[in-house]
């Protein structure tokens, strides 16, 4: 057998022990007094098994092409969950750090400054090296996700580096344009834009571009504390992990979680339940009206900050309709609704009766962020931070849906 050592908000949890047979399990350490790291993985004596290991360790790995290609320069098998851990579980998304068992978590954040010139070879690097993974300089990080992205520590004055050992804590994820989704930093920044316009909680994103032109969107890692010192790391999980289903099952229509799984989970261990359903609800109409059909289980987490959990900000909003290429298909089905052209009124109302939602509450909390998003979305179309191609793209798309 081999091990990883887990860790989590600094305390050692317990052991992912990889079998003789191939399989995972994790079990807790018989001292360890913290927080569970998963829902789906309460703390108890007994071990838990391999498909709950895949949801939740395997949930914090790279997807799609990048994992891929990822596998293939670490010479491992992309199926090898284990394998990819060992080599990039130094930061992960929430307060995750996986490490050789006999290697001490380190106290002093290490850093490797990136210039210019570095930081644009690396963003466009992405695609043929994934997470900008260089075991040889201890540069050991994880995101879920099929797009290429980088986690990064942002320097006084705005410069950024990457974390050469699991004590430095990344502040920041760049996300470069990729060729074939042209305008995707400026749809991400408008939608994400947008939803904070009109009250929902979302993470902090700027647009910016390389030394050679290229444009990448800057998001602010919600599961950070950077006014500790050192910067703190906040534990967070995806809807998948919390209800024990691997990423590969992210969509609905694949046996991945749905709205009233979501539901139910908020429901069962939400801090302040009756804060974050009314959020869900608007984030599935605000899903909606901006044409984003990726909204996945994937794209919804838990925050844990103290004690119980709360509905993390909302990340990853883009208006997917304006590529005709992708699929109109909705990630979660809205009652019968499985496609963005079958969302109805009717729908709506038959979501909140199944999922137990006032109707009140539904039809006024649907009218109202329907006016919102109109309102704000005309305003920022019209604004120097948004006056692009695809901001006007976006608001005209939203006004056709309401019409």
């Amino acid at each position: 057998m081999d091990e990883l050592i887990v860790y989590l908000c600094g305390d050692r949890a317990g052991r992912l022990i990889l079998k003789d047979n191939g399989n995972l399990q994790f079990r807790y350490d018989a001292e360890y007094r913290g927080p569970p790291v998963s829902q789906s993985m309460p703390v108890q004596a007994e071990a838990h098994p391999h498909n709950l290991c895949r949801a939740v360790f395997g949930g914090l790995l790279a997807e799609g092409d990048s994992r891929e290609t990822l596998a293939r320069n670490l010479g491992v098998s992309a199926g090898n969950d284990y394998a990819l851990l060992k080599s990039v579980g130094g930061d992960c998304a929430g307060a995750l750090v996986l490490l050789d068992a006999g290697v001490e978590l380190p106290t002093t954040p290490s850093l490797r400054p990136l210039g210019d010139q570095e930081l644009d070879a690396l963003l466009r690097e992405l695609p043929q090296r994934p997470l900008a993974a260089d075991e040889r300089d201890g540069i050991r990080l994880s995101l879920a996700g099929a797009q290429p992205k980088v986690p990064v520590v942002q320097l006084d004055g705005g410069a950024f580096a990457l974390p050469r050992n699991a004590a430095a804590a990344t502040t920041h994820i760049i996300k470069p344009e990729p060729s074939r989704f042209p305008g995707l930093v400026d749809n991400e920044a408008f939608c994400m834009d947008l939803a904070r316009a009109v009250g929902l909680p979302t993470a902090s994103v700027s647009c910016h571009a390389t030394s050679s032109g290229l444009p990448y969107l800057l998001v602010e890692r919600y599961d950070r504390d950077v006014t500790a010192d050192p910067i703190r790391r906040l534990h967070q999980e995806d809807v998948c992990q919390a209800t024990g289903h691997p990423s590969d099952r992210k969509y609905q229509a694949e046996g991945g979680p749905g709205v009233a799984d979501t539901v139910a989970l908020l429901r069962a261990s939400s801090a302040v339940p009756a804060q974050d359903l009314p959020t869900f609800w608007r984030a599935l109409v605000f899903n909606w009206l901006i044409g984003n059909c990726d909204g996945h289980a994937k794209n919804f987490s838990l925050l844990y900050d103290a004690g119980a959990p709360t509905l993390a900000p909302l990340y990853d909003l883009v208006s997917t309709v304006v590529y005709p290429e992708l699929t109109t298909r909705l990630a979660m089905t809205l009652d019968g609704a499985r496609a963005i052209e079958d969302v109805t009124p009717d729908a709506w109302a038959l979501l909140a009766k199944e999922t137990g939602f006032s109707a009140r509450f539904a039809r006024t909390a649907t009218e109202d962020l329907i006016e919102r998003v109109v309102d704000e979305s005309g305003r920022l179309a019209a604004g120097p931070r948004h006056d692009n191609p695809t901001g006007r793209q976006i608001r005209e798309s939203i006004a056709r849906r309401v019409l």
